[in-house]
């Protein structure tokens, strides 16, 4: 640095403005190239997120509305996270314009041994297109909670991943209006889920099949 702060004391002032503004053009265009590496890292990492279910198949065995769950969902987050909120994860769900549906389904990704996350499912509109494929619907439709068929009985699903086919019951907040929907994982969209008329409040749940 300080030969080159000798060097231009002399030079030139002309000569000296030239550098600078070089510098400067070198500056703006690696910092431009680094930005433009970073979002497209991350576009990148966002888009194959979910890539494991990329053309899934879906077989869905039943679609039941359902009461508002009077559990806390077991994917909230516990108290002693950092992340946690009083009075939000702690507390059941019961957000205004959404129903409930516990969904009955096998996915099936087109690689048997791939690996992915059940409790990282979601739902959106059915003829939601993204613009760009990072592109997160508005209409995300979150999972409550899930059970997995495990030697033919259901179970708890873990967060955590499995391999290949797996048969589920989800119990999604989906919001009202939807009559139909399709999974998400993350930016992953598959499927198709025709929704029934949702549970009327005090009612009990009609199921569909």
């Amino acid at each position: 640095m300080r030969a080159l702060l000798n060097l231009l004391m002399n030079l030139p002032w002309w000569i000296d403005l030239a550098i600078l503004a070089v510098l400067a053009a070198v500056a703006y265009g690696l910092g431009w190239y680094l930005k433009y590496k970073f979002h497209r890292i991350v576009h990148e990492a966002v888009v194959d997120a979910g890539a494991a279910l990329r053309d899934a198949a879906v077989t869905v065995h039943s679609v039941t509305a359902v009461p508002l769950p009077s559990a806390r969902s077991p994917y909230d987050t516990d108290r002693d996270d950092e992340d946690f909120v009083e009075g939000v994860d702690d507390e059941p769900w019961d957000e205004d314009g959404v129903s409930y549906y516990a969904i009955e389904a096998t996915i099936t990704p087109v690689t048997p041994a791939a690996a992915w996350d059940p409790t990282g499912l979601a739902l959106v509109p059915a003829d939601y297109e993204p613009d760009d494929p990072a592109d997160v619907s508005g209409q995300i439709c979150p999972l409550h909670s899930a059970e997995i068929f495990v030697n033919g009985a259901l179970r708890p699903a873990p967060e955590k991943d499995v391999r290949g086919p797996q048969r589920l019951r989800m119990v999604f907040a989906v919001h009202d209006g939807l009559r139909a929907v399709k999974f998400a994982l993350v930016v992953t969209y598959f499927g198709r889920v025709d929704l029934p008329a949702p549970l009327p409040k005090g009612r009990k749940a009609a199921t569909k099949r």
